[in-house]
């Protein structure tokens, strides 16, 4: 099962509403084509991520990874499929908070303070990004107008309410083992917020997706731009929220990161950018008014026997099981 590339920037809205809400609703991923990223906002993002992995670790450290999913995680800590990893992923990674007014709302290491306005230029395309799909997927949805229409997502995704929106620099280490558990650099999982947006490098790939039709195992392979000058096409994905919310209508796939055989042979290290969009912290998870989600019985925020909670309530129990503050 392939992956669908769905172009934004196509005159006819209702059309690419449509088609990206065929493609959340079957594999739960899609390329995005016509977003405002440049080619060159991707080369300085990733210049950027790899200057700061290059740092020594106990500089890295200085700002440790907290219960509120901010700040250094290094390698081995994150455990996304503890049923299954005998160790946590073979990664590194930092993790931006939300930002307010030109900064994240946490400690940062002394290397980000001097690049924060190239960082908060990069996360304000991000969040614009998401909202501009979430209106498109509202539309496509059929949301009732004089319930919030277009707006409905959005207006639950505000930039400066507080959220647990993340903008995460990526790191996954090159290894040469031939072990099973040991290709797995990323465990599988769920993403836990409404959308998240993924960029990758040519050759660097190797996220693969459970399809929910097939059940079998679908490699997401790097595309490349087809206008001039233009970001390669984004891979976007429905998460945990976005589809609690439709009652299971988007699909929130599980996925996974893998060595891949020829970046293993050639020893070869893999870096990404992720952005997870949250809605406001006290966004309530109840019946989307749409026609479509109507018509869906006894699933997700359509079962009346469930207690309505909030995005942080979801947010906080997902973190304390990946990184085992509850213990």
């Amino acid at each position: 099962m392939s992956v669908a590339v769905v172009d934004i920037s196509q005159a006819d809205s209702n059309k690419a509403a449509q088609e990206l809400v065929d493609a959340c609703s079957t594999l739960g991923f899609v390329f995005i084509e016509g977003s405002e990223f440049t080619q060159a906002d991707i080369d300085q993002a990733f210049d950027l991520s790899k200057e700061y992995f290059k740092l020594p670790v106990e500089e890295k450290a200085e700002v440790p990874i907290t219960p509120e999913n901010h700040g250094y995680s290094r390698i081995n800590l994150e455990v996304l499929d503890p049923e299954n990893q005998p160790k946590g992923d073979p990664k590194e990674a930092f993790n931006f908070g939300q930002f307010l007014h030109g900064r994240p709302q946490h400690e940062l290491p002394k290397f980000f303070e001097s690049k924060l306005p190239e960082l908060t230029y990069l996360e304000s395309k991000c969040h614009a990004l998401c909202v501009t799909l979430l209106k498109l997927l509202a539309k496509g949805l059929k949301i009732e107008a004089d319930k919030g229409g277009d707006n409905w997502f959005a207006d639950r995704h505000r930039p400066n309410e507080k959220s647990g929106c993340i903008f995460r620099f990526l790191y996954y280490h090159a290894q040469n083992s031939a072990s099973p558990e040991e290709q797995i650099r990323a465990g599988a999982h769920t993403d836990y917020g409404s959308l998240t947006l993924l960029f990758q490098k040519e050759g660097e790939d190797g996220l693969e997706v459970l399809s929910p039709v097939t059940k079998e195992w679908t490699r997401v392979k790097f595309v490349p731009s087809s206008k001039p000058g233009a970001a390669p096409p984004i891979i976007v994905n429905v998460a945990d929220l976005l589809s609690f919310w439709t009652a299971g209508i988007l699909k929130s796939s599980i996925h996974r990161v893998r060595f891949l055989p020829e970046a293993q042979k050639a020893g070869r290290d893999r870096y990404s950018i992720v952005y997870f969009c949250h809605p406001e912290n006290d966004a309530l998870l109840e019946p989307v008014p749409s026609p479509i989600v109507a018509q869906i019985e006894a699933r997700g925020a359509n079962r009346s026997d469930r207690e309505t909670i909030t995005a942080k309530q979801h947010l906080d129990k997902r973190l304390a099981a990946t990184y085992g503050w509850k213990k």
